[in-house]
């Protein structure tokens, strides 16, 4: 039944074979047709963008909190730690010497300064009480001395998580020109993730990495 409908609907178009020529008749004239179709393949409109340089960093924060969460694991933070500030302290100090605007750019000059610190410094207020009411709630309030040398490094640690979660994803997740409603739970996630599987740590620094996600985006500094 297909067939004979296909065949009519060429012979109402003149393109079915009559199956013979008449007398006298020129045979009809096929001419040949090739066509040419070229599909662009585009990145999607808004797509983010990220350059080899940004995606190498975001990837080597994420290493970084893996081996963190292997080294607390293993008992090995104290040894950890400083190997990590030191690493990417280096890595700060060539980008600085190599680009001009880097320290700007990334948030480790006095620009906007005032703000940024009285922001976070409220923040960090509040979260610390909280942190000290919950321990002391819990009875987990305690200060051991293998803990000594991490508080003596935890300025310069906290400084280096700062760099690694706001200069090195929420900037470049911002630059990509995503959403800052994509950014900050992307950043705070990225915050929090490390204190995994301690669950109770790990939302409580996911809030804490939200706001500071937040601060950045406004003030764009990381101290």
């Amino acid at each position: 039944m297909c067939r004979p409908l296909l065949l009519l609907a060429f012979s109402l178009c003149g393109l079915a074979p009559s199956g013979r020529t008449q007398p006298g008749a020129f045979p009809a004239f096929q001419p040949e047709v090739s066509f040419s179709l070229t599909i662009p393949i585009n990145r999607a409109e808004g797509a983010p963008r990220f350059t080899r340089r940004q995606w190498a960093e975001m990837g080597a924060v994420v290493l970084t909190g893996v081996g963190h969460l292997a080294a607390s694991a293993s008992d090995l933070s104290g040894a950890y730690i400083p190997v990590v500030i030191g690493g990417w302290g280096g890595y700060v100090g060539y980008r600085a010497i190599t680009e001009e605007d880097f320290l700007r750019t990334t948030g480790f000059t006095a620009e906007n300064l005032g703000p940024a610190f009285r922001d976070a410094s409220i923040l960090a207020g509040a979260a610390t009480a909280g942190m000290l009411v919950i321990g002391a709630a819990n009875g987990n309030l305690r200060l051991d001395t293998d803990m000594l040398p991490l508080l003596v490094l935890y300025p310069a640690w906290g400084l280096t998580q700062q760099f690694l979660v706001q200069g090195l994803v929420t900037r470049h997740l911002a630059d990509a020109s995503l959403s800052p409603y994509a950014v900050t739970p992307i950043s705070a996630v990225t915050f929090g993730s490390v204190h995994v599987p301690n669950w109770e740590l790990t939302a409580a620094t996911t809030g804490l990495g939200a706001a500071y996600a937040a601060l950045y985006q406004r003030h764009g500094n990381l101290w």
